[in-house]
This record gives C-alpha cells, structure tokens and sequence, in this order.
C-alpha cells in the first residue's frame, strides 16, 4: 500500500475499530502525522509570539498594557488552544483506530492498548511490528489478500470440478449380427423293434 492510499484509507476509517490494517497502513499514518505535525505546529506559534513581542515592547516603554490588547491575547491564545484541541481529537482517534486495526490483523486484540495507561505502550507497539496472520481470523480477511490476491499460504477449502460432459456419438454404435437358428435334426423314424414299447407296430399284411 502506497503513502498515499495509506492516508485515504485511514481517514475513510475515522471511527473503525473492528476491521484489520496492514503494517503499511499503520507506519504511513505514523510518518504523515509527524511530518504535519511540525509545520502546524510553528503555524499556531506565530500569532502568539507575535501578541507577546507586543505586550513586552509596550511594558518596555513604560506604557501599560490596554484592556483591548488583554483582550486580542487571549482571544488569540483560545483560538489556537481551540484549534490545537481538535486536531488533536481527531489524530488521537485517526491513530487509534488505525492502532486497533493493525492489532487485529496481526491476531490480538485491540485491548492490549489498555497498557499504555500502564506505561507499557511498548507491548501493543511490538505486536503492531509483527507481520499480518495470512489467513483470515475473527476480525475479517486479510487485508493484503484484498488487495494483491490470496497468498499462497491462506486457507482455502477445496473445490472440485464436475467432470466435463462427454461429447455425444457422431455414429452409431457397431452391433453384432444375430447368430443364425440351427436348423433342428427330424425325428427319426420309427423303430421296427418289437421290444421298444414305444414303437410304433408293424404294418398288418
């Protein structure tokens, strides 16, 4: 995943912490807050050092310090500490929930970030270094698997393809003549034989 897709993909996910993120995802996120975070940073400092070089050159002067020039400071000051809150609110919960995610898809839960309130943020830290499970777990696929396709390694039931179908026959099938009928023996004629019971009796003269 690309830089800039990283960020789009976090931002898309402001307030979930149910899915999976990829350790990219995570460490883009990580380096495009620090980098924003420096230049707005300065940017919020100016018009405040600008109201106190103001106030200390008109107590240098002797002058006292107007009521409406108090009052610009701290308008000024709530504003930046106004703005400054809420950019805050929102990285906090950008980075937590992108931190949730990269939990999940390394297998654990989004609880191990209840020891940073402990001072061991080192622990939920280390997990988010691991590398992704490949397969999918209780908190949906695998992000990678997503993007570039499954892996080699992810879980997959097998399928089984019906055989093709067999071509029907073009011609039909060779059969085998029927045998010829044997031609049955006649009777043998009748026997002369007085002592054959069944024979039939001689011709009277």
């Amino acid at each position: 995943m690309s830089f800039g897709e990283s960020i789009k993909t976090v931002f898309k996910n402001l307030t979930n912490f149910k899915g999976r993120a990829r350790r990219s995802e995570f460490w883009w996120f990580y380096l495009f807050m620090f980098l924003v975070s420096i230049p707005l940073s300065f940017l919020a400092s100016i018009p405040l050092f600008a109201m106190i070089a103001n106030l200390d050159v008109n107590a240098q002067q002797g002058g006292s310090i107007a009521d409406d020039q108090i009052a610009d400071f701290l308008g000024v000051t709530l504003l930046v500490v106004g703005l400054s809150f809420l950019f805050g609110l929102v990285v906090f919960l950008l980075g937590l929930a992108v931190w949730v995610r990269r939990l999940h898809d390394a297998g654990y839960s989004g609880h191990w970030l209840w020891l940073s309130l402990a001072g061991l943020s080192i622990v939920p830290l280390i997990f988010a270094i691991l590398e992704g499970q490949p397969h999918e777990n209780q908190w949906g696929p695998n992000p990678k698997a997503v993007e570039h396709g499954p892996s080699p390694y992810q879980r997959t039931s097998p399928t089984y393809a019906a055989p093709p179908p067999q071509p029907a026959p073009t011609q039909p099938f060779p059969t085998q003549p029927a045998p010829a009928a044997t031609p049955m023996a006649p009777p043998a004629p009748a026997s002369g034989d007085t002592s054959d019971p069944f024979a039939a009796p001689p011709p009277q003269k």
